[in-house]
């Protein structure tokens, strides 16, 4: 180590170098004084010159802001003389600062001055504002500092000058400063002598007396009591002088070199130095030098040989080092979170009248009542046990749940029990109690431990943000951080999620809105790991109702009901907000005993809303004002009228000259002097409300607000609603710098109600455009409606109209449930708009709606408007209620009639419970019944029949429930009339006779499905038993084990069928008696064989209509041949893989059927007497089957049978296998169609020659169908040269993979009176398409069953189009739209897509548009999921207006369970279509499409 004593052999040259480094070492610790002092004096000055909003200048120079001349700076001689030192150039001519501040900041330099002698050459005039340091060395000696920018830039001498010339450090020290001059030197003056002694000294000598002075002053100084003495720097300083003192001051010997170089210099200008002191100084500088490069060297080595294990313990330092840090910073985030928590959620305002009025939550905190609610599998959302610990809300069944959603109606809590569920969080080291636990509910806060960190945001504050890393960015990090510190924050922030346990509290999911051109129903979780994050959610209901939040993405939802114990809750309040605490209990029991005698229990399910309630009452405890009623416009009004008040307290009053404008404000004080404020308000709560511009209509700026006032009222309207309490204004980092919002959303709802009850216009202008572009966000406007149904009835049936338009609830499967839903969240707001209209005494409510859900709770509300709603009901669902006793009937009771004679949109029908009685019309009969459900009206004449009713029904759902006879064959007549798909379900019902009232069903089961567009009902475990034959009226039909199940399908052909699980009942069959049936089905479902075979023959005799009749049975039995004997029919189907018996009684059956054409017979085995039944008829049409492996054992007898039907036009058989014999049987029919194979039973080509002559000798032939399961030359080869007109391969559901396509292509050619060709195709073959080149057919079907097409199959095929010259009618069913030419001669066009994007659906109507075709065209295809369904309406309006397209119809079906057509432009029903095609298309359709679009048009061109 190197030492001052060793450089000099003189040693008051030695003394010389301790004093040069004991005045650095002086510096040192004056630096950081000197800059904290400079800052002080730099705002000092700045806050006296920026007053009345001026802002600092950057731009002045100092030349700009100094008069010349100015003494001892400008060099100006004369008034006519120029300055060429200061102002020396245009740009640093003197004027006044634009700013108007540097000027004044040159002023209070000047001042603060003591000899006004400031150094202005040293100082930057533009650098005043931003560096302080500038303004400081105006203070320092006049030259040398000019270039220094800091005080680490300036030396001893310039921080000592700084201190002594300015008057802000005169009471800095514990002496006066003064100079020496007049008075003795302080020690300030004394440092500086010390300074200038030793850095000029003429000798490079100090004495050791002087060298203990110089140490003794600038110790002094820097433990000077006043402020030094405090401060770590001049202690330091202070330190290594004592050390320096008594040479214990370790030098390196680098500092040492350093010392000397700058010694060095002042040497060389000292005159009378020796060489001898300049040689010693060289030699002991280059001596350090080669010690330092010596050291150098062996520690280069000392680092490479221990290079590999300093590196392994500094990367093991490193890495504990990083996790301590992060650790710490954890710690310190998690004690500045808990800090923002304590004071943002602790308070909490008890009262919507005065939100300063802030209590502790502890001191109001109730348990509130959360219970779990169940999704099933339908989506019926089932109340389940209550919640009462945080493990509840977190686990279900020891599982964690990591998605949670709380939902809950405005004002139960769910804000509240987020704040408490924060607190509990904040301060969960706390622990409880096992005698806590026993009685408080979510006492178990160590559950919360679990999460290390808790980020709670609320949505409102987020509009148009959808990422919760940056909402908690901006709510969390940029509020409880420093700017400087926000950066590392964040970047902690995103480790944390990453690897820690977090927990999010969503609150406010319903108050969210994302940003435009979002589709987001739910901010972004982006960022957070699903492994270790749980996200609680709080949101109304109706927000959780958007189909975009999926119950898949719900692992457990809860819901908030309010408060467990209102009245524990109200004592809390009124302790809160009483003085009278040693009468709290008895005035807590008389603010109970008035809540029940105003019969406002049911406001206590809203902690908000009874929270009002206590305030308002206890503000007129001494008064007889206290609420008169429970209607919510009333309640909300006292709030309102209690803003007005705080902003002005004159009274005024509305009279019988000056009517209130809505009943509400007839007896308010305070609200008449503010009305012209509230219309405005209210106007401006509307239009905000229904504002396009989602993202500020609940959230605004003044910008947002100022739209809607002129610019004189603005200040005025705004200040009386923040002086009120109706608006609030809060400060956000936006370039606007606040926010706006009303007190609540609920008091916005209000006010827009007003304006709407006051301006019923804006229903049609405003809310109707509105809702057309937000379809979902009616139920957004639902409170809304209530408040509009206290002011304006009529106006809130004009709403509600507009409102039930978009309301369409889910279709529920109620199959596999007892109950029906809970009504859905419109039905709930038409209720409670309906008890405010009473409860406000308004009458004439009308209020429309069009879905039902009736249940003993609402039945009393929802029956008051059902009267009205008659013709618009879409859906009846009643349940559920039981028989009134036998005791109760003689009292007087409620009943309840629902005629659905007119209701003839209705769609859905459930009833459900033993109460229910459905029936034509009502009798005394049904006095015992609480609710009846009638199909007549009661004003027709007895005997007349009613015309047909439920047109409209799509689905019926009826379980234990009681009926007439009357009510259940108007119900089974009423079906058969239909000609739409139906959905059916009847079980556990009553039927009681019209004649003696007797029990004609019990405990039966009916279940209806759909097939195509058809109605089934299945009738289920039900036996049916007759009391007196041929009378249905007087018929008993009991439960037993065995039983029937029924299904009735109805269409345009009067189509029944019933399904059979075990053996039936003559009952049964007298129920069918004389319906207008023309085709029944009977089908075995179980084992079911006949028994009754003369009710069943009976009742399908009295089927005079009917034509068709099938029969599926495994036994055919005698039975069962004459339950068939004699009747009228004209189709009979027989069997499924029937085993034959009795065949004699078959064949005399068959016989005696004179008008059969058409039977069909499917067979388990054939046999010589099956045969034999078969012959001689005189039927026009035979199908056999042989189960599903048809084979013929007894081929001579079949030849024998088929031979004899001489009358026999059509034959089909489900083949399965080649066989020669079963073509040799064939030959020689005189059928004109043919049909072998179908969808079950398709076959391979073997026996080619024996086909192919069988086929050549059937000479009158016209229409061929084969379906094979794959294709062979030799079955192409067989159909060569026939002279078919109609040719089909393929079935609908099936396509052939075409293999020899050249042999297809020969056989076609050959078939010169081919007239219609159908074919489908599954796999794209080279060459498939040329197939159809020149041929002269009139009709062509493709059914291309893949999912893309090459660009040369498409070319192939378009130019195969092009040569077909006669070709009249072309049906396509695609999967991907494919542009093709038309031939000349099409007229009709069938195309069948499996999807269409908006852009193609425009470029093939475009194309159509310009064709010189005259043609009609049926297009039918399923709509893109990803595209609305109004971009597909208005290209088809658009193209409307070419008069080349005529459209015949437009119609979109909703593909969905229950759903049907939802939009019809026009409907013709003319159908020349190929049907098969749409059967093809449907059964492509994968589940993703919604939508298909069936489209019929007409194009004629221009030219014609």
């Amino acid at each position: 180590m190197a030492s001052l004593a060793d450089v000099f052999t003189d040693q008051e040259r030695t003394n010389w170098l301790k004093a040069w480094l004991a005045i650095d070492i002086a510096k040192s610790g004056l630096e950081q004084f000197a800059e904290n002092e400079a800052k002080v004096l730099h705002v000092n000055i700045y806050n006296t010159v920026l007053t009345g909003g001026a802002v600092a200048c950057f731009n002045c120079q100092t030349a700009n802001v100094l008069k010349c001349p100015s003494p001892g700076i400008c060099n100006k001689r004369g008034a006519n003389s120029v300055c060429k030192s200061m102002h020396d150039h245009a740009l640093k001519q003197p004027r006044p600062c634009p700013a108007n501040v540097c000027n004044k900041v040159l002023v209070e330099i000047s001042k603060q001055h003591k000899f006004s002698n400031p150094s202005w050459k040293n100082t930057f005039a533009n650098d005043w504002a931003s560096n302080p340091w500038q303004i400081a060395k105006v203070y320092l000696p006049p030259d040398g500092y000019t270039g220094k920018s800091s005080v680490r830039d300036t030396d001893f001498n310039g921080i000592i000058s700084f201190m002594m010339n300015c008057k802000h450090f005169d009471n800095k020290f514990s002496f006066p400063i003064a100079s020496g001059k007049t008075h003795l030197p302080c020690i300030l003056t004394k440092a500086r002598d010390i300074g200038r002694t030793v850095r000029h000294t003429s000798t490079c000598k100090v004495t050791d007396t002087d060298l203990h002075d110089i140490f003794i002053t600038l110790t002094s100084l820097l433990t000077d009591p006043q402020y030094l003495a405090n401060d770590v720097a001049a202690q330091e300083a202070v330190r290594k002088l004592a050390q320096l003192q008594t040479d214990g001051l370790k030098l390196t010997t680098k500092e040492i070199v350093d010392l000397l170089e700058a010694a060095q210099v002042k040497l060389h200008t000292v005159e009378n130095i020796t060489e001898k002191a300049i040689d010693e100084m060289r030699i002991y500088i280059d001596h350090c030098r080669k010690d330092l490069s010596a050291h150098k060297d062996n520690c280069k080595k000392e680092l490479d040989e221990h290079t590999g294990k300093c590196k392994e313990e500094f990367d093991e330092h490193r890495r504990k080092s990083a996790e301590t840090d992060y650790e710490q910073s954890c710690k310190d985030f998690l004690r500045r979170l808990m800090a923002h928590y304590n004071d943002t959620y602790s308070n909490v305002s008890i009262s919507n009248l005065d939100q300063s009025l802030d209590k502790p939550l502890a001191d109001i905190y109730a348990t509130p009542k959360i219970h779990r609610i169940e999704i099933e599998k339908n989506g019926k959302h089932v109340q389940k046990d209550r919640v009462l610990t945080y493990k509840d809300i977190f686990y279900t069944d020891d599982k964690s749940n990591r998605r949670i959603y709380l939902q809950g109606e405005p004002g139960r809590g769910k804000s509240t029990f987020s704040a408490n569920l924060v607190n509990d969080w904040s301060n969960r080291a706390r622990t409880s109690s096992a005698s806590d636990g026993e009685t408080k509910a979510f006492y178990d806060v160590f559950t919360l431990q679990k999460f290390k960190f808790l980020f709670l945001v609320t949505l409102r504050n987020s509009r148009g943000q959808t990422e919760v890393t940056q909402m908690i960015k901006k709510q969390l990090i940029d509020t409880t951080f420093s700017e400087d510190e926000r950066a590392d924050v964040y970047k902690l922030f995103v480790q944390i999620m990453k690897t820690e346990v977090c927990l999010v509290v969503r609150e406010g999911l319903d108050e969210w809105v994302s940003p435009d051109g979002s589709n987001l129903a739910e901010p972004s979780m982006a960022g957070f790991q699903t492994e270790t994050s749980t996200i609680l959610t709080t949101s109304r209901p109706w927000k959780l109702a958007d189909e975009r939040i999926k119950n898949s993405q719900i692992d457990s939802l809860l819901e908030i009901e309010g408060i467990s114990d209102p009245y524990l809750f109200s004592e809390n309040i009124l302790r809160c907000i009483t003085d009278q605490t040693e009468k709290i209990h008895e005035i807590a029991e008389k603010f109970e005993s008035f809540v029940i005698d105003r019969e406002l229990e049911s406001l206590s399910s809203s902690p908000m809303l009874f929270t009002l309630v206590i305030c308002t009452w206890i503000n007129t405890i001494d008064k007889n004002e206290h609420l008169k009623e429970s209607s919510l416009c009333a309640l909300y009004t006292t709030l309102l009228e209690s803003l007005c008040k705080k902003a002005n307290s004159a009274t005024g009053y509305f009279n019988d000259s000056n009517p209130p404008p809505v009943h509400c404000f007839s007896s308010t004080s305070y609200i008449q002097p503010n009305i012209e404020h509230l219309d405005k308000l209210a106007e401006v709560a509307c239009k905000l409300l229904l504002s396009t511009e989602r993202e500020s209509s609940i959230v605004f700026n003044d910008i947002t607000l100022s739209n809607y006032f002129s610019q004189d009222e603005f200040t005025i309207r705004k200040t009386f609603a923040l002086k009120a309490g109706i608006l609030t204004n809060r400060k956000d980092k936006s370039r606007t710098g606040s926010s706006n919002s009303f007190v609540h959303k609920t008091v916005q709802e209000l006010l827009a109600a007003y304006h709407i009850a006051r301006n019923p216009n804006v229903i049609d202008d405003v809310v109707s455009t509105y809702l057309k572009l937000h379809r979902i966000s009616y139920l957004e406007l639902s409170q809304v409606l209530i408040f509009v149904c206290g002011m304006n009835i009529s106006a809130a049936n004009k709403l509600s109209a507009l409102m039930d338009q978009y309301d369409v609830p889910d279709l529920y499967d109620f199959e596999d449930y007892d109950d029906p839903l809970p009504p859905p969240e419109f039905q709930k707001t038409i209720e409670s708009g309906i008890r405010e209209a009473a409860a406000n005494n308004l009458d004439g409510k009308q209020l429309k709606l069009s879905h039902f859900y009736i249940n003993k709770e609402n039945i009393k509300d929802v029956s008051n408007i059902w009267s009205t709603n008659t013709f618009n009901a879409k859906a009846l669902l009643i349940g559920t209620f039981e028989k009134l006793s036998s005791t109760a009937r003689g009292e007087p009771t409620s009943h309840f009639e629902f005629n659905l004679s007119s209701c003839h949109k209705l769609e859905r029908l459930y009833l459900s419970g033993s109460g229910l009685w459905l029936g034509g019309t009502a009798s005394s009969a049904t006095s015992e019944f609480p609710v009846l459900v009638l199909l007549n009206s009661a004003d027709l004449p007895e005997g007349e029949e009613s015309p047909p009713v439920l047109r409209s029904m799509i689905s019926i759902t009826m379980r234990s429930f009681t009926c007439s006879s009357v009510g259940l064959r108007c119900l089974l007549s009423t079906l058969l009339t239909l000609d739409h798909e139906v959905h059916c379900d009847l079980r556990e019902y009553d039927i009681k006779s019209c004649a003696n009232e007797s029990h004609m069903y019990t405990n039966a089961n009916m279940t209806m499905r759909k097939i195509d567009h058809d109605v089934e009902c299945d009738l289920d475990n039900c036996d049916i038993t007759s009391s007196e034959e041929g009378s249905l009226d007087n018929c008993d039909i009991t439960s037993s084990e065995d039983g029937s199940r029924v299904r009735i399908m109805t269409a345009s052909n009067n189509r029944l069928t019933m399904r059979f699980r075990y053996n039936e009942c003559p009952g049964l069959w007298e129920t069918l008696h004389s319906l207008n049936i023309k085709r029944l089905n009977l089908i075995e479902d179980g084992d079911w064989r006949v028994n009754n075979s003369e009710f069943m023959s009976k009742s399908l005799l009295s089927l005079t209509q009917l034509e068709t009749l099938k029969i599926k049975v495994t036994y055919g039995n005698s039975r069962l041949w004459k339950a068939i004997y004699g009747l009228n029919i004209m189709s009979l189907s027989l069997g499924d893989g029937m085993i034959v018996s009795h065949v004699k009684s078959l064949s005399r059956s068959l016989s005696s059927l004179t008008k059969l054409e058409t039977l069909s017979i499917s067979f388990h085995k054939d046999s010589p007497g099956l045969w034999e039944a078969l012959r001689g008829l005189n039927i026009k049409s035979l199908k056999l089957r042989n189960g599903h492996d048809f084979s013929v054992n007894h081929v001579e007898s079949l030849s024998q049978c088929l031979s004899s039907l001489t009358q026999l036009e059509t034959l089909s058989i489900s083949v399965c296998e080649d066989n020669p014999d079963l073509w040799g049987a064939l030959r020689g029919l005189h059928i004109k169609s043919l049909r072998l194979g179908d969808k079950f039973s398709r076959f391979t080509i073997n026996h080619v020659e024996s086909l192919s002559q069988s086929l050549s000798l059937l000479i009158e032939l016209e229409t061929l169908r084969i379906t094979v399961s794959e294709d062979s030359r030799f079955l192409w080869k067989a159909l060569h040269g026939l002279n078919v007109k109609s040719l089909r391969l393929g079935d609908t559901y099936y396509a052939s993979k075409v293999k020899y396509v050249k042999s297809l292509s020969q056989s076609l050619s050959s078939l010169s009176q081919l007239e219609m060709l159908s074919i489908g195709v599954s796999v794209d073959s080279p060459g498939l398409f040329e197939i159809l080149n020149g041929l002269n057919i009139k009709s062509l079907s493709l059914r291309i069953q893949w999912d893309s097409l090459k660009v040369n199959t498409v070319q192939s095929l378009s130019q195969s189009l092009s040569s077909l010259k006669q070709l009249e009618t072309l049906t396509i069913c695609v999967y991907t739209y494919i542009d093709l030419p038309l031939p000349k001669s099409l007229k009709y066009l069938n195309m069948y897509c499996r999807v269409l994007h908006p852009s193609e659906f425009r470029d093939l109507l475009n194309i159509m548009c310009v064709c010189t075709l005259k043609f009609e065209c049926k297009l039918e295809f399923g709509c893109a999921s990803s595209s609305p369904l109004e971009e597909y309406i208005g290209i088809k309006n658009k193209l409307e207006e070419h008069t080349h397209l005529i459209v015949k119809r437009f119609r979109i079906y909703d593909m969905r369970p229950g759903l049907g057509d939802i939009g019809i432009v026009n409907d013709d029903d003319l159908d020349y279509y190929d049907n098969t095609g749409l059967k093809a298309l449907l059964g492509i359709l994968t589940l993703d499409i919604i939508n298909r679009i069936s489209m019929r048009f007409q194009i004629i061109p221009a030219l014609i």
